[in-house]
């Protein structure tokens, strides 16, 4: 059985551009060349209008540059975020926000995704 976070990183890992990197928590994981993908479990509630033991488990899933020059920062994630929303519609995997945020000193969005989750299905 895998972890939530394990089966966002494996939905995840086809959907993204190639060169970006998989943290699939919350880590310090220091200044790094390639763009990084981490996840915070945000909240888990019930699902009301799927079967019993449903839950819909809420991720905030931070993009974040490696580039220091916000301007060049902000003309790569601005096209590949939106590039990654539309593949995200594509699987069928509902999100209802991207922000822009600054992580750290880098600049990066997060978008707020949400997994269904069944007893000894995640």
């Amino acid at each position: 059985m895998s972890t939530p976070r394990q089966t966002l990183a494996t939905v995840l890992k086809p959907l993204i551009p190639t060169g970006w990197r998989i943290v699939p928590d919350e880590r310090t994981t220091g200044i790094s060349d390639q763009t990084k993908v981490t996840f915070k479990l945000t909240q888990i509630t019930r699902n009301a209008a799927a079967p019993q033991a449903a839950h819909d488990i809420e991720f905030i899933v931070t993009i974040t540059s490696p580039r220091e020059d916000i301007s060049k920062a902000e003309d790569e994630l601005d096209d590949d975020v939106v590039t990654l929303l539309h593949a995200l519609d594509t699987a069928g995997i509902p999100w209802t926000v991207a922000t822009k945020v600054l992580d750290k000193d880098r600049l990066g969005y997060d978008i707020t995704l949400t997994l269904t989750s069944e007893k000894d299905k995640h």
